[in-house]
């Protein structure tokens, strides 16, 4: 069984967080921190305004010290 595709998002609402029943069950959102849920859960929390998707992590090389 393939693991099917997830996406990120960060509940940004008015509360310290919320639990969410999705399709993949009850989900606990915290204020600000990223989630991994199914493509299916946040297509359903993309029309909310409380969630966003969460910003993509970037890395950057620390410079070597000489």
């Amino acid at each position: 069984m393939s693991k099917s595709p997830t996406k990120t998002v960060t509940y940004s609402g008015g509360s310290d967080g919320v639990v969410m029943y999705l399709s993949s069950g009850a989900i606990e959102f915290l204020h600000g921190v990223p989630v991994e849920v199914s493509a299916e859960d946040a297509k359903s929390l993309a029309g909310n305004p409380d969630f966003q998707p969460a910003p993509r992590a970037t890395t950057t090389p620390k410079p070597e010290e000489g």
